[in-house]
C-alpha cells in the first residue's frame, strides 16, 4: 500500500516539477510515469526481499520440525503487507499449507480461506479440506477459482477431478478432465485419467509423487509399508 502512495507522490512530484521547469505540467508527464514505475519496482522488489528474508528464517525452525516456532516467524511478515500487495495473502497461503501437511487441518483453514489466489496448491488444500467435509458446493467453487487463476497445473485439475469422482460426481469430473486437456494440452498423466473415468475404472494419481502425497488423499509407500508391517 504504501508503495504504491510513495511512487504516485514520486511520479506528481516529477510531472509537476519538470513541467513547472519547462512551463507546461505535460513536459513531466512521460517522466513522471517513468518515476512512478521505477520507484515502484525499487519499493516492491525490497519489500519481497524483507518478506523473504523472514520466510528464510522460519524455513529452519520447519526443517526442523519446530512448527509452532516457524508459524510465529512466519507472521512477522504481516505487517509488510501495509507496504505491499498481498503480501498477507502470501503469508497465510504460507502457513496454511505448513499446517495442512501437519495434518493440523481446523488450525489450517482459516489461513488457507485467506490464501493467495495464484498459490494453487494452497486454494487445493482448501479444496481438499472441503471434500474431506463434504461440503461439495464449496469445494467445487475453490476448485473453479483456483483453475481460473493456475490453468496450466496438470495436478490442480487432477485433483479436482479426483475429489469430484470421489464425491460419486463421475460425469462433472470427466467434464473438468476434458477441460483440462483444452487448457494444458496433451499431457500423459490427465489423458489417463481421463480415460480411465470414462471405463469407469479408478483415477491414478501416484504418477505426481510427492506433489501428490502432501495432500493427505493418500499415504505415500513408506508410510503403506510401515502399515502393512505392523499388521504382519
Amino acid at each position: 500500500m504504501y508503495n504504491i502512495l510513495i511512487s504516485f507522490a514520486v511520479g506528481l512530484a516529477l510531472t509537476f516539477g519538470i513541467g513547472a521547469f519547462f512551463g507546461g505540467w505535460w513536459y513531466g508527464l512521460l517522466p513522471g510515469v517513468l518515476g512512478l514505475v521505477a520507484t515502484y519496482v525499487i519499493l516492491a522488489r525490497r519489500t519481497m526481499k524483507q518478506v523473504q528474508a523472514i520466510v528464510s528464517r522460519a524455513q529452519n525452525d520447519l526443517q526442523g520440525q519446530n512448527i509452532d516456532r516457524g508459524v510465529e516467524v512466519l507472521k512477522e511478515a504481516y505487517p509488510l503487507g501495509k507496504w505491499q500487495f498481498f503480501v498477507e495473502a502470501q503469508v497465510d497461503a504460507q502457513i496454511g499449507t505448513v499446517l495442512y501437511m501437519a495434518q493440523r487441518f481446523s488450525e489450517a483453514e482459516p489461513f488457507l480461506k485467506r490464501s493467495f489466489k495464484k498459490n494453487w496448491v494452497s486454494r487445493a488444500m482448501l479444496g481438499t479440506l472441503y471434500y474431506k467435509q463434504k461440503k461439495h458446493d464449496k469445494m467445487k467453487k475453490v476448485f473453479e477459482e483456483a483453475v481460473a487463476a493456475n490453468k496450466k497445473e496438470s495436478l490442480l485439475w487432477n485433483l479436482y477431478a479426483y475429489c469430484m469422482w470421489k464425491s460419486g460426481k463421475r460425469d462433472e469430473a470427466i467434464d473438468v478432465l476434458n477441460r483440462a486437456i483444452d487448457k494444458i494440452g496433451d499431457e500423459k498423466r490427465t489423458k489417463k485419467n481421463l480415460k480411465a473415468l470414462k471405463n469407469k475404472r479408478k483415477m491414478k494419481m501416484r504418477a505426481w509423487n510427492m506433489a501428490w502425497y502432501q495432500f493427505h488423499l493418500d499415504r505415500p509407500p513408506a508410510q503403506r509399508q510401515q502399515m502393512r508391517f505392523q499388521r504382519r
